[in-house]
């Protein structure tokens, strides 16, 4: 299994993905396989070398408390019910693919709560319930939330608004500042005084709030951010009767812990997931971290979800399964899926039309957009985190999946990721078989299926040339073809003679065309199919192609092609997708996003 560890003290560069063995339960232990780990500013000091002299901790060591995921096996004395469980946990260790945990430090989650964000939960959720159960809020009080744009900050104002606290939340960037009035925060701009204080940040800026704390008020200094807790005189506070709260109120032995864990799994509260990344980018969510831009929390993922079959069949047998995050190899990029097209070739896969052995679990997908989230050896001319859209070998049903640099291209920012993920096959194909029909300007060409992806296409393509397109498509697509200066034919008997003659035909349905379309030119060299597997027998051209990016960076930045999409759904959703797809009649194209809950 991978794991990050610290190699030396020093900035987030000295955190290393490595391999090793896997861990074994013990007696009372399970092994939990862990889907994100939490990332706490603590974590990012101790690696510098902070707090060695109490806390013990020298490199090499794996940092990480808290975790969520499966669980993976039990050990002795251990009720083997755990095994597969949704769980949480507090563990020495996260950031790996597996972590030991004690079987009293599990957590159940609950299935409505993605495992992401109960690992953002999992720390800061029974913090900010103890310091809410503490502060004893009724409506209309004063409230502040110092640090109110972190993880725990944001949980604070959320709970305290729901409370009917009147909220001012402290934070020092506009997109904080934003995050937190979504979330119930009556002010941003402090002007005290306050009856309640939550000081998330200590040192001077800490002891400032606790200045705005009205006589007999309460002041909770649980925060570190600053070096230290705010330097309250106690003598001071005594006089004025507020009343000082340490870190005792977030401190707390594993079955309170426990209790307020599950309290807030259960509560609805909102994590705020600022930066998710996989673990190999450890050192980027302690750079955001120690920059303190991060707005919320920061996780890191060590699985990826995927949709796969191990059979062939309907729709049914897909399935949004847990994988290792896949590391790229040389010459290899790894891409943070944001959206993926749907295509035929996609469920005629499934079906088993190609004839493909399934020796193992199958993905599904061949064109993805996205963000690029880690390089092979080798690459270059690429960067993390630039947008990229393209095809990939399979698999592109997922969160994160592996491509051929040479098969990308960069997003343009007038493309939304929906629509780059709905344009390579069909720009691919559209160009092609365009450029094998020859069609020349003023003459007329036939495209069946012309509502489709390939059709939309190749239709504004040929248009754009000075081409007449007469297109067959379901009534209810009329108006669209017609805005786009294509002339619109029922399906159905006698399409043929509402088409009238043309001088060339695609066929992208595959609906039984062929014979009526060599009939309708008088050359079968003059009709091509993509769809129709029998075009043989009526003399007529199969059109195969590949993954040359070069035809869709031409129709990309000649800017004569709309797509639209015509249904986007989440990944959980795959099957439906599928379904839709077979059932075809679309305008467009279907897409897959990946609903990221944690951003990509």
């Amino acid at each position: 299994m991978r794991v990050v560890e610290v190699t030396r003290f020093g900035g987030p560069e000295v955190l290393r993905a490595r391999e090793v063995g896997d861990p074994v339960a013990g007696p009372g232990q399970v092994v939990v396989r862990v889907a994100a780990a939490d990332v706490l500013a603590v974590e990012a000091q101790l690696r510098t070398g902070w707090g060695v002299e109490w806390s013990g901790t020298r490199p090499p060591f794996v940092p990480g408390t808290g975790v969520a995921g499966h669980v993976l096996s039990v050990g002795e004395g251990v009720d083997p019910a755990w095994r597969g469980r949704r769980v949480a946990a507090m563990v020495s260790g996260g950031y790996a693919e597996q972590a030991l945990a004690g079987v009293e430090a599990l957590v159940p989650v609950p299935d409505d709560l993605p495992l992401p964000e109960a690992a953002a939960l999992l720390q800061v959720g029974p913090a900010a319930l103890s310091l809410i159960d503490a502060a004893e809020l009724k409506p209309g009080t004063r409230v502040l939330v110092t640090g109110a744009g972190g993880g725990l900050g944001l949980v604070l104002v959320e709970l305290a608004a729901a409370a009917g606290a009147e909220v001012t939340a402290a934070a020092t960037a506009p997109d904080k500042r934003r995050r937190a009035e979504l979330l119930g925060a009556a002010h941003t701009e402090v002007a005290g005084p306050f009856e309640v204080v939550f000081d998330g940040v200590g040192g001077e800026q800490g002891a400032r709030a606790a200045e705005l704390t009205v006589r007999g008020g309460r002041f909770f200094a649980y925060g570190v951010a600053a070096g230290g807790p705010a330097p309250v005189d106690a003598a001071e506070a005594e006089r004025r009767g507020i009343t000082v709260v340490g870190m005792e109120q977030v401190q707390f032995a594993p079955e309170e812990f426990g209790r307020l864990a599950g309290r807030a799994f259960a509560a609805g509260i909102t994590p705020t997931i600022g930066l998710a990344v996989p673990l190999d980018r450890a050192a980027e969510a302690h750079t955001a971290i120690e920059r303190r831009t991060l707005v919320g929390k920061a996780v890191l993922l060590a699985t990826s979800r995927a949709v796969r079959y191990r059979e062939y069949g309907e729709a049914d047998v897909l399935t949004v399964d847990e994988v290792p995050i896949p590391a790229p190899g040389p010459g290899q990029v790894r891409v943070a899926v944001r959206a993926a097209g749907v295509n035929a070739l996609d469920w005629k896969f499934r079906r088993g039309y190609m004839v493909v052995p399934l020796e193992e679990p199958a993905g599904t997908g061949i064109e993805v957009s996205g963000t690029i989230d880690a390089l092979g050896e080798g690459v270059e001319g690429w960067s993390v985190g630039r947008p990229v859209f393209g095809r990939v070998a399979t698999g592109g049903l997922a969160d994160h999946v592996l491509a051929d640099p040479a098969q990308l291209l960069p997003k343009p920012d007038h493309l939304s990721y929906e629509e780059a993920a709905a344009l390579p096959v069909a720009a691919e194909t559209a160009a092609r078989t365009l450029a094998e029909l020859d069609v020349e300007p003023g003459r007329r060409l036939l495209i069946h299926a012309v509502a489709g992806g390939v059709g939309l296409v190749a239709a504004q393509l040929a248009r754009a040339r000075g081409v007449e397109v007469v297109g067959t498509a379901g009534e209810g697509h009329h108006a669209f073809l017609r805005d786009l200066g294509v002339t619109p034919v029922t399906y159905g008997d006698g399409w043929a003679e509402r088409a009238g003659p043309v001088d060339a035909v695609l066929d992208a349905s595959g609906r039984g065309v062929l014979a009526d379309s060599v009939r309708l030119t008088g050359d079968a060299g003059k009709v091509v199919t993509i769809a129709d597997p029998r075009a043989g027998e009526f003399g007529v051209r199969f059109s195969q192609g590949g993954p040359d990016p070069e035809p869709v960076r031409q129709v990309v930045e000649s800017g004569a092609v709309r797509m639209p999409i015509a249904r986007v759904f989440p990944l959980e959703q795959a099957a439906d997708a599928h379904r839709l797809s077979e059932d075809g009649h679309l305008l467009g194209k279907i897409v897959v996003i990946t609903e990221a809950d944690v951003p990509r």
